[in-house]
């Protein structure tokens, strides 16, 4: 599965060490291709402030429906 720039995605596995579960909603920030295709995801809180941002693989995040 592909995705693009501002892209809402969830997340598919918890990150404990994050503070990021699954289910977790987030926005597509970046879009790297090389060494492989990645994704770098922001996470906000309620607040609208970021709390995580971090790289996730197509096959650790899904389209938000």
């Amino acid at each position: 599965m592909s995705f693009e720039v501002y892209e809402t995605v969830i997340v598919l596995e918890d990150d404990p060490n994050e503070g990021i579960k699954k289910g977790d909603i987030g926005t597509i920030i970046m879009v790297y291709d090389t060494p492989n295709k990645a994704y770098e995801v922001e996470f906000v809180d309620e607040e609208g402030r970021v709390k995580y941002q971090g790289v996730y693989l197509s096959n650790q995040i899904t389209k938000l429906k």
